[in-house]
């Protein structure tokens, strides 16, 4: 993945586990993955492994290719007739 891409999948497992209503210890538990792992993932202090990015995707019920896009970008569509 390009690495302006890579930068933005963290906050963007951040947002979709807020916005979906996990907490990070409840996803954690879920994926198999610790919290401090997570943590470092969603603040871009660890690297996120395909493995872990369908384990995350999985339990959110989202497609990996989601956790890619910023949800507000995906739930908001913007109005280009404007």
């Amino acid at each position: 993945m390009p690495e302006s891409d890579h930068k933005y999948i963290g906050p963007n497992i951040r947002k979709w586990r807020a916005l979906l209503g996990y907490k990070q210890r409840d996803l954690a538990k879920a994926s198999g993955i610790s919290i401090s792992t997570l943590s470092k993932i969603e603040n871009n202090k660890a690297s996120v492994s395909l493995i872990k990015l369908q384990k995350i995707a999985g339990c959110l019920n989202l497609k990996i290719t989601q956790l890619f896009m910023d949800p507000v970008d995906v739930l908001l569509p913007t109005n280009n007739n404007t």
